[in-house]
């Protein structure tokens, strides 16, 4: 008798504990999920205002010649170039590189040019997405595999080669092991254990 009221009170204060960290999980679940829609958005917002502040060679030239541009910086192979207007804009140009009246024209209303070796996918916000996203969730896939090992190496039974055979599952089938760990076997050990 008093072995099975010591059993059920270890049951009990096992269960207590699940469920404080089955909370503290779904806290955390919630917070990876918003960075990752804010994470969405920023990047959305960045790419479409991309597209909007594209140019083409003669609304550069146009511009320039009504005082708007304040420097000009143009790729290395001169086939494009990022235009800074009075504002602090800045506007991706596709310019020509066999026109010699361009520079001149520049020069003659007072833009600053520079030439540089960079990559405009790596400088501007379009091409941002494109490292950004990925990146995210690569590492909110990663945050999960870390989190369904915690959970795995914390709370599955030291019973048999259970606890060891799932870990080295999810540690050997990466973001896949994790994945079968969570939609298969944690809802099967939350059902054992009544919570």
């Amino acid at each position: 008798m008093n072995a099975d009221l010591s059993k059920m009170r270890v049951l009990r204060s096992n269960k207590i504990l699940y469920v404080s960290a089955n909370k503290q999980a779904k806290r955390w679940a919630l917070f990876l999920f918003l960075g990752l829609l804010i994470a969405t958005l920023l990047t959305t917002s960045c790419a479409k205002k991309t597209e909007d502040n594209a140019w083409n060679q003669d609304q550069l030239i146009q511009a320039a010649e009504q005082g708007q541009i304040e420097s000009v910086s143009i790729k290395n192979d001169r086939s494009q170039a990022i235009a800074t207007n009075k504002k602090g804009e800045q506007f991706l140009v596709d310019i020509s590189p066999s026109d010699p009246n361009l520079v001149d024209s520049l020069n003659q209303n007072q833009v600053d040019i520079s030439v540089d070796s960079y990559d405009s996918v790596l400088l501007y916000p379009f091409g941002l997405a494109w490292f950004l996203v990925p990146g995210v969730i690569a590492l909110a896939g990663f945050v999960f595999w870390i989190w369904m090992l915690i959970d795995c190496a914390t709370q599955e039974a030291n019973v048999g080669n259970t606890k060891v055979v799932w870990i080295l599952i999810i540690l050997f089938a990466n973001g896949i092991g994790a994945l079968i760990y969570f939609f298969f076997r944690r809802p099967q050990r939350r059902r054992q254990l009544g919570g």
